[in-house]
């Protein structure tokens, strides 16, 4: 198993540069004395799945421009892949930068692609011809306690690993790259009927938006990679996603998706190249690795450097639906559950005398005071004038993800 995040290298990178200037603060240094070359990125892969592939087309940046952004994108490029057979998608430009083919696109699994650029400067790139390897299937997920190590000033951390097994890796590629995306189901336990209005005439008025369910989502951010054992064709308890047991506190249901993407041996080198020019880069004194180039070409001037990769893949995909409370056992006593621990309060006096603790003893006012300051009014009773309060978090979904629902949810 072989992982990376994706932003190591500028965090590294960041570091060796701050460690220098403590060392050698004698001079400011002025960012405009450095020159960059400016080299085209590619970003693209496509799929046996039919979908809208991406091809994602920069430019790399200076060292004093702290992200990406439209200036650096490449628009206005003729796109397009073509199959072994001369077969042509031709790919539209969505957003700056960002090409997309048709919706009905998928590559055919044994046929090789090939990716063609041409900037409306005229410059013409190209990739190799890659062969599309079949995927086998994901045969199990599964998870585990885990514990991330953290450094000497914080405690670790502890949470959910997840884990594959394929039974089948025989046919087909040996060399696989992976990505997830998951999602945390929140339905809050109070219904919020209604909201109190802090303004010049304070009051309690009717809330009629529905804030009871709610979806939040993340895609993965590391490089993940393996191989499959030649003897048996199998991949066992390869870790791919480890997740903080803060992260399931509000979560009512769980859902993950693994992506299995078969690659060639050259993607797979060129994967493992960028693994170790980040894993060399920990300090200014380390062996510099130099650009880690693609399979992408200029044609017309051979000496060009162009960097990023045209990925073509078989892919395969396993989703899993789970109650975080179904998790192994060894990870549900780490789950603090915010509902569970706060509970709903009655109050029978006014707001303001709710967030001020009137009712509490005074050596208590103060901590309490704190505590209510957390919760906020989902319920009032006209005929008594007793109002419900609760944790924010467990009234108002919308504080902790979106109100539209994920079209793969059960």
């Amino acid at each position: 198993m072989n992982k990376i995040n994706v932003h190591k290298s500028l965090k590294i990178f960041l570091l060796a540069l701050s460690s220098f200037a403590l060392v050698a603060c004698v001079e400011e240094i002025e960012t405009e004395s450095f020159s960059y070359e400016k080299l085209l990125v590619v970003d693209a892969n496509i799929s046996n799945i039919t979908k809208a592939h991406q091809v994602r087309l920069f430019y790399t940046s200076p060292v004093d421009q702290e992200s990406q952004s439209e200036s650096t994108a490449l628009s206005g490029a003729s796109v397009w892949v073509e199959s072994e057979d001369g077969d042509v998608v031709n790919f539209t430009e969505r957003n700056a930068g960002t090409y997309e083919s048709p919706n009905d696109f998928g590559g055919t699994l044994g046929k090789s692609y090939a990716l063609f650029i041409v900037t409306n400067e005229g410059k013409r790139y190209q990739s190799t011809f890659e062969q599309l390897e079949e995927a086998p299937e994901i045969s199990r997920i599964y998870n585990r306690l885990g514990v991330e190590e953290a450094d000497l000033a914080t405690d670790p951390v502890p949470g959910v690993q997840f884990f594959i097994d394929v039974d089948d890796a025989s046919n087909g590629s040996q060399f696989y790259r992976y990505e997830w995306n998951d999602a945390h189901q929140i339905i809050v336990p109070y219904i919020k009927r209604y909201d109190y209005q802090r303004n010049s005439s304070p009051s309690i008025v009717p809330y009629n938006k529905d804030v009871r369910e709610c979806y939040r989502e993340q895609n993965s951010s590391q490089l993940i990679l393996a191989t499959s054992t030649i003897s048996n064709g199998q991949i066992k308890e390869l870790d791919i996603n480890f997740a903080p047991a803060s992260l399931f506190d509000l979560t009512t249901a769980y859902s993950l998706e693994i992506v299995q993407r078969a690659i060639t041996p050259e993607a797979y080198s060129y994967y493992r190249k960028i693994e170790l020019f980040n894993e060399s880069n920990g300090s200014l004194f380390d062996k510099q690795q130099g650009a880690v180039i693609g399979n992408m070409v200029s044609i017309d001037n051979p000496n060009e450097k162009v960097l990023g990769y045209f990925e073509v893949s078989g892919a395969t995909s396993k989703r899993i639906f789970i109650d975080p409370l179904d998790f192994d056992p060894e990870v549900v006593p780490y789950l603090d559950r915010t509902c569970e621990k706060y509970w709903s309060i009655q109050f029978e006096g006014s707001v303001p005398d709710f967030y001020e603790a009137t009712d509490v003893a005074e050596e208590m006012r103060g901590s309490e005071i704190a505590i209510r300051g957390l919760y906020e009014l989902y319920d009032y009773v006209e005929g008594t004038g007793e109002k419900l309060f609760a944790h924010k978090l467990c009234v108002n979904c919308t504080r902790s993800g979106g109100l539209e629902k994920p079209d793969y949810w059960q």
